[in-house]
């Protein structure tokens, strides 16, 4: 529902009244399907909800002045910005608030995120980096592998004696 603010300024002598309206922001979590929040935002509904839950006290603005932005729409502003890798105008435009805001947000939600990190990423210990390259080696019998990702395909020149060997798992040739 919007606010409406009365303001009232003097010319000529008498007092003339505007009305200012304060449009309530969409927020996408609140009209979007979850395989749409997934597929714009790269998490679930869910992981949303809890990252805005644990977020709350440091994004929450206390202010008198005006309408701050909600935690969760900071989250999923921060979100979309991530997930695109667009410019933080597009995604001004996306979510409709001004691109120095969205500056801040970024920040502020890239913040949050860097001091939950501490819980949820860690370095493997060097028993943890033989077994991994251990089954690394098993399996593929890649030798000192430690990681691997999918999903990119690299253009390789076969020769026309041994075409078998440059088709990916997908049966496609880079030909």
């Amino acid at each position: 529902m919007a606010v409406v603010y009365h303001h009232f300024r003097r010319r000529r002598g008498q007092y003339l009244r505007r009305e200012r309206v304060f449009r309530d922001i969409d927020n996408p979590i609140d009209y979007l399907d979850d395989d749409d929040i997934i597929a714009k935002y790269r998490l679930p509904r869910f992981v949303i909800f809890d990252l805005c839950r644990r977020f709350d006290g440091d994004l929450k603005r206390p202010t008198l002045r005006s309408r701050s932005l909600t935690v969760s729409l900071q989250v999923m502003t921060a979100l979309r910005f991530y997930a695109t890798g667009s410019f933080q105008a597009v995604t001004a435009d996306v979510h409709r608030i001004s691109r120095p805001s969205v500056s801040r947000v970024i920040n502020d939600v890239t913040n949050c995120l860097v001091r939950l990190s501490r819980e949820h990423i860690k370095m493997p210990t060097q028993q943890e980096l033989i077994n991994v390259m251990g089954g690394f080696h098993e399996i593929a019998g890649c030798p000192n592998v430690i990681g691997a990702i999918d999903g990119t395909h690299i253009r390789i020149q076969s020769t026309p004696n041994d075409e078998h060997l440059f088709v990916n798992r997908k049966k496609l040739s880079f030909n």
